[in-house]
């Protein structure tokens, strides 16, 4: 049974909701509307404390019956559900389950409220790091999900864990192993972007290569010994921008995403519309990702052309 829902606050008397913010006395166990306790500033049976006073249910299990609509216990002789407020049907005039009478559920929701936490733990994280006003970057939390979608729950744990910890660090895999393609993905423009061009640039020693066994007139006059130093300091640049998309990808989809939702929400202040727009724009996009392939190809096939009628005999000299 549960053990706080449709029982009276210490505080202020009236019952405790589904809707409420509860808090519970670390000492005794009394439950509070979370105002009514900060109202207080502490808990109204601190003096009974040292003689271990324990919050008892108050009521017994004959006064009780089970709401139909919300599934918590409420008191049988009221008309309204203490818990969620719903109507109360007579009693053995309950609508029946629309589920066959063999087939068990497990009610998650109900396992949080039973060991006094939140029917929604990633909500609660959030709103630890961000406030009650559950706003991030000024954003509000729904605009979020919306923007984010499916893996939305994923994305704010890991804000919530980085403003928590003050970092602007959370390890994403994807980043650091599809490097541009996650943030075309993502649909996040501008680092998708500048680390494509990164990695076109880092890439130059290759490039030069080419160039100079084709011996091409464009092939810049570097001898092999300094185009080795360059191509080893290019390597090692790739390694760090690797490390960086890692380890900042997902505050850099964060700034990303921030730009879009406020600019989006500028253009639709009506909350229906806006909604509908933030899960068009946002999301995932498998077509940037297929774009950002085309583009490599259309690079490797200019610089091909570039090559010209060398190209078989650079090809040779590789394979043989």
């Amino acid at each position: 049974m549960p053990k706080y829902y449709g029982c009276p606050c210490e505080g202020c008397g009236k019952p405790l909701t589904l809707q409420d913010d509860i808090v519970v006395c670390p000492d005794c166990g009394a439950p509070y509307h979370r105002v009514c306790y900060e109202k207080l500033g502490q808990c109204i049976h601190r003096p009974a404390h040292a003689a271990g006073c324990e919050w008892k249910f108050p009521y017994e299990e004959s006064q009780l019956r089970t709401c139909p609509s919300c599934g918590e216990r409420t008191l049988r002789d009221e008309e309204t559900c203490r818990c969620c407020g719903a109507v109360l049907p007579p009693e053995g005039q309950e609508p029946p389950s629309s589920r066959g009478s063999g087939e068990e559920t497990f009610d998650y929701s109900q396992m949080y409220r039973q060991f006094g936490t939140s029917a929604d733990p990633e909500k609660a994280f959030f709103e630890d790091a961000f406030g009650k006003e559950a706003k991030m970057d000024g954003i509000a939390r729904q605009d979020w999900l919306d923007y984010i979608g499916p893996a939305a729950p994923a994305y704010l744990a890991a804000y919530s864990r980085m403003q928590l910890q003050k970092s602007k660090v959370s390890m994403s895999f994807s980043a650091l192993l599809f490097g541009p393609f996650y943030f075309f993905y993502r649909k996040a423009w501008k680092p998708a972007f500048g680390f494509l061009a990164a990695e076109l640039l880092l890439a130059a020693p290759t490039f030069i290569e080419l160039l100079q066994l084709s011996g091409s007139a464009l092939a810049p006059a570097m001898s092999t010994s300094a185009l080795t130093v360059f191509a080893r300091v290019c390597s090692v640049l790739s390694f760090v921008l690797m490390l960086v998309r890692g380890m900042y990808g997902k505050w850099l989809y964060r700034k990303s995403a921030a730009d879009h939702i406020r600019r989006i929400q500028s253009e639709f202040p009506d909350a229906r519309q806006r909604q509908a727009v933030l899960r068009a724009q946002g999301g995932v996009s498998f077509g940037a990702v297929f774009l950002c392939g085309l583009l490599l190809s259309v690079c490797g096939s200019a610089f091909t052309l570039l090559l010209g009628p060398d190209l078989q005999a650079i090809l040779n000299a590789f394979y043989g």
